[in-house]
């Protein structure tokens, strides 16, 4: 096990421990109940970094399911799927949400570890952390997308593995096949792909990209993956 699958480990222990103390945010939100909703936490997650900010949409995966959401702001926010249901009917896009959690060193992605949907709401928490990139896989549908990229798509730890168009569209690929499409998966570039992925109604579509270029008439197979340096 290497230094950085320890830390994480660890704090996945720390979430899944018993009996939450009492303490108060850093921002002032006041003390919070030391058993909300009957959790078993022993620690404050006030005391965790918090993020707030405006949900601007969910995004699916290219199985069809959710696991993070974009703020207005910018910053994807990451949870296991398990959780999206209660957040989504919690905090729908257009209102705002608090989250405790870890960033990324290198890049604008949050692991989310407890959520309230404001500052004097009591946390709730989350029981399995997304800390690794989840099984790459992908539901039948055959898709084509085209767009602008409006933002790259990431990992817990902040690498990119594809791209988030216009309209909350998303486009998966290798972590390797991303460092190999280098700016081609920048902000504002024209980007298309077509693989297999989900079509949720009225949420979007995301895919697992098996061809890919500028636009859907200059479709080709993605280049070889990179290795990790």
């Amino acid at each position: 096990m290497n230094r950085r699958t320890a830390l994480l480990a660890g704090l996945a222990t720390l979430v899944a421990g018993p009996v939450l103390s009492q303490g108060s945010n850093q921002g002032g939100s006041g003390p919070v109940n030391p058993n909300p909703g009957g959790g078993r936490l022993w620690f404050d997650p006030t005391q965790l970094p918090s993020f707030t900010g405006v949900v601007d949409r969910y995004l699916l995966t290219p199985e069809g399911k959710t696991d993070r959401l974009m703020f207005r702001e910018g910053p994807q926010v990451l949870f296991p799927e398990h959780i999206a249901d209660d957040i989504m009917k919690a905090v729908p896009p257009g209102q705002s949400i608090v989250v405790y959690g870890i960033r990324a060193r290198r890049a604008p992605a949050i692991t989310l570890l407890a959520w309230a949907r404001d500052g004097g709401s009591q946390p709730q928490f989350v029981d399995r952390p997304s800390w690794t990139f989840p099984e790459y896989r992908a539901a039948d549908e055959m898709l084509q997308v085209s767009g602008t990229v409006r933002a790259p798509l990431y990992t817990p730890q902040g690498d990119v593995i594809g791209a988030v168009l216009d309209e909350g569209v998303v486009i998966r690929v290798p972590a390797g096949v991303a460092q190999a499409l280098g700016d081609r998966l920048a902000v504002g570039r024209s980007i298309a792909a077509a693989g297999h992925g989900a079509t949720v109604q009225s949420r979007g579509k995301a895919l697992d990209a098996e061809r890919i270029g500028e636009s859907a008439d200059k479709l080709g197979p993605l280049p070889p993956a990179e290795r990790p340096q």
